[in-house]
């Protein structure tokens, strides 16, 4: 198996506050507020000219098109800085974009729009939820991911979410209507429903390949409904395999959420936890913060990128590029599992930063101004906010 903490090129690309990242082919493209850069597979870099829209996201739809998510909507860009179109749909800064199966979805907020390749528009729905976090699309189907925001007793509590909408080119439907009691939700309780099984839990990313859909959550808090099928709290699919998957003795701190739906049933099948913990001589420790990034799957391992207060056993003898990990501090954090969750491959922790994004051939990570990934200097460092290309 390849080590992960000995990739193939890892080198600074002197890009100053990344936003987002995407591959395309064998490249990768990382945006600030200069513009694009497109960084080539040994690490050269070049700004993409006249694209500084001060974009949200990135998508390329082919070898020499990208599409961005910018404020005033969506904006087309050839390689060489040509503008192709500029769509206006005002957005926020929780703006999102992809390309799935020649649609090109945009999110804002609570609202998803629908263009083709050229951009012209197809359709449009927004739902009744406090934010749409993520979506994909298959043979029809458009899967849309968030939390909703409600209360019980009072007490807020973010309650996640999974639609299954019909998409047939020119409207979005409502839920498909499957077999059984499967309407196209999974999740999505009323919170008056979860009794004591209620913490806060998001929905933040999505991705397919093939039959599977691989999601990447949060969970705030001890109980969690990602424990139980989607449909009832009866029916557990939550599973454990070691301590860093086990709830046991973790407190209202932020915890991974991964986990793989069946699409053709559309049916929860695993779910497991990823939690790092501070060990301790009498026990398993306490579990420390981890936050969602970014999911990816090749179809036979799921890599997890992810941010985390990182404590995990045998830290000091971890290794990045040669040296020592740094101090305990806020990490980036490299998660690779089976894609049946029953073995994890690798969990490389490189150092402080945010992880924009993980592939079985690339990572994109964002550097926190505290903690340089290559040093072990135990004091804070004065270091711009910079971006970490690597190559596996």
């Amino acid at each position: 198996m390849f080590d992960y903490s000995s990739p193939a090129l890892a080198t600074y690309l002197n890009i100053s506050s990344p936003i987002a990242a995407c591959t395309n082919g064998s490249k990768v493209a990382v945006i600030n507020t200069e513009g694009v850069w497109e960084v080539e597979s040994n690490g050269t870099k070049k700004l993409i000219p006249n694209s500084n829209y001060n974009a949200r996201d990135i998508v390329a739809i082919d070898g020499k098109t990208y599409v961005l998510a910018v404020p005033t909507g969506l904006v087309k860009i050839k390689t060489d800085g040509t503008n192709q179109k500029i769509v206006s749909n005002p957005a926020n800064s929780k703006a999102r974009v992809k390309y799935l199966q020649n649609w090109i979805i945009y999110q804002s907020a609570n609202t998803l729009s629908i263009y083709d390749k050229n951009l012209n528009f197809k359709a449009k729905q927004s739902y009744g939820v406090t934010e749409v976090m993520d979506f994909e699309y298959k043979n029809g189907y458009l899967y849309t991911s968030g939390y909703q925001q409600q209360k019980r007793s009072g007490i807020p509590v973010q309650v996640a979410f999974l639609y299954r909408m019909v998409f047939d080119g020119a409207k979005i439907f409502a839920l498909a209507n499957l077999p059984g009691n499967n309407q196209g939700k999974l999740w999505g309780y009323n919170s008056a429903d979860l009794a004591n099984d209620m913490a806060d839990t998001r929905l933040n990313r999505l991705q397919i390949l093939e039959d599977k859909l691989y999601v990447l959550g949060s969970v705030y808090g001890g109980n969690s409904i990602y424990r139980w099928n989607g449909k009832d709290l009866l029916t557990r699919t939550l599973i454990t395999t070691d301590n860093y998957t086990n709830a046991a003795q973790t407190r209202d701190e932020t915890k991974v959420y991964i986990g793989t739906i069946n699409l053709t049933n559309f049916t929860v099948e695993r779910g497991q936890l990823s939690v790092p913990r501070k060990p301790t001589n009498g026990g398993m420790g306490d579990g420390g913060s981890n936050f969602p990034k970014t999911i990816y799957s090749d179809g036979s391992k799921i890599f997890v990128g992810s941010s985390a207060a990182y404590a995990i056993a045998n830290r000091d003898n971890q290794t990045f590029l040669g040296r020592t990990i740094p101090p305990y501090r806020g990490d980036s954090s490299l998660l690779v599992v089976s894609k049946n969750l029953m073995t994890r491959h690798a969990w490389v922790t490189p150092g402080n930063g945010e992880v924009l994004l993980f592939t079985d051939k690339f990572a994109v990570i964002k550097t926190g101004n505290i903690n340089d990934l290559a040093t072990n200097l135990g004091s804070a460092q004065k270091l711009p906010t910079n971006t970490y290309f690597v190559k596996f």
